[in-house]
């Protein structure tokens, strides 16, 4: 009992000298470093592409349902759905939670196509088909749930979570609520003009599609690094010899 004491003391010694003598890596600083790059010029580009769009763009209503910012947003929303698909079927241990992702951004592209889908299937299409797909994560997530909830739990403190709730607080609420037509009539009152309100609640909307894009990039990366820790502990358990415990010994 003595000699299992003093082995464990020594143990602990021993880690705590490692500690001391291990530095401090500077990969997390490289990691943000290049993170605030690459998001950064990509939300740089949309701010270019607005101001581009809104000089070329022609007639009395800009920003319409026929615009190159409406054809971005579903380039976008797509480049998203492809993204949280792929994770779906790569990752399996990841699925319920990906395919999910997949439904919800999915679902807001098909959302988009509200006026294209009315006129040339029939009026309410899009509701059936977005509803559906919806219905359809819903069923797979329940019948998975308990993956769903350990996937969650890992999901949630992570820095792709953060993003993507910023992206849905942006387009999906606050971007509704700030291009409200009575909030714009109280801002120019006589002055009014519609091009100003569709202009900035198109724009605040293409940025938050960007945060999801960024989110949905994250995530991967996200999935990526919980399959090669989920892989790596698989084979430590395979690999460890068995003990046997011999009862009175």
């Amino acid at each position: 009992m003595k000699r299992g004491q003093l082995a464990f003391q020594q143990s602990i010694k021993c880690i705590k000298m490692l500690k001391k003598t291990i530095k401090p890596s500077s990969k997390g600083l490289k990691t943000a470093i290049i993170r605030f790059l690459v998001y950064g010029i990509i939300i740089y580009l949309i701010a270019e592409f607005l101001k581009w769009n809104v000089k070329h763009e022609t007639g009395q209503n800009k920003f319409t349902e026929d615009s190159m910012v409406e054809a971005v947003q579903s380039i976008i929303l797509l480049a998203c759905s492809l993204i949280y698909l792929r994770v779906s079927f790569k990752y399996k241990s990841i699925f319920p939670l990906a395919f999910g992702l997949f439904a919800f951004t999915f679902a807001s592209l098909i959302r988009e196509q509200d006026a294209f889908l009315d006129e040339h299937i029939y009026d309410g299409a899009w509701q059936t088909a977005a509803f559906s797909l919806l219905i359809l994560a819903a069923v797979l997530i329940y019948r998975k749930k308990d993956i769903f909830l350990s996937n969650m739990n890992d999901f949630a403190p992570k820095f792709s979570f953060g993003i993507l709730l910023s992206g849905i607080f942006t387009t999906y609420i606050f971007a509704r609520l700030y291009g409200r037509k009575v909030f714009w009539m109280a801002v120019m009152e006589a002055q009014y003009a519609r091009d100003v309100k569709n202009v900035s609640e198109e724009s605040l909307e293409l940025f938050g599609y960007a945060l999801i894009l960024i989110a949905s990039i994250e995530f991967y990366y996200f999935a990526k690094a919980n399959h090669i820790i989920a892989v790596r502990n698989n084979e430590e358990t395979i690999n460890q010899p068995n003990v046997y415990l011999k009862v009175g010994s």
